[in-house]
């Protein structure tokens, strides 16, 4: 995960991928439509809206070399941009090969602002 974007229509959640040896040519990738934001305080949902440069399964991005890399982005349903912690969740029944990622501090004192909110 390389940056979080609140704006007024969405939240951006941007990614790179590298590839490891574990799959033949690094295997592929994809996201699950079902994918979302969790805020742990409330249990409140944000879905997916679209992504950007991977596949929404059942399609799949193979890769040629174990050395790719994919940069990606997913848009979620719009967040206030508040002092909060966030989980990203693929798929919850994780199996190691989803895009879960658990306890994401959003602080906005650490935050640099890019576009005004």
């Amino acid at each position: 995960m390389l940056r979080i974007e609140f704006a007024a229509g969405y939240t951006k959640v941007d990614f790179g991928y590298q590839t490891n040896d574990d799959y033949f040519k690094g295997g592929w990738v994809r996201i699950d439509k079902e994918t979302y934001i969790r805020v742990q305080s409330s249990k409140r949902e944000f879905g997916l809206i679209r992504a950007e440069h991977i596949p929404i399964a059942p399609e799949q991005h193979h890769f040629s070399t174990i050395k790719d890399w994919l940069y990606f982005s997913l848009y979620f349903q719009p967040m206030s941009p508040h002092d909060m912690i966030i989980d990203l969740i693929e798929n919850e029944a994780d199996d190691r090969t989803n895009f879960n990622y658990y306890d994401i501090e959003i602080k906005r004192e650490c935050a640099i602002q890019i576009i005004p909110y």
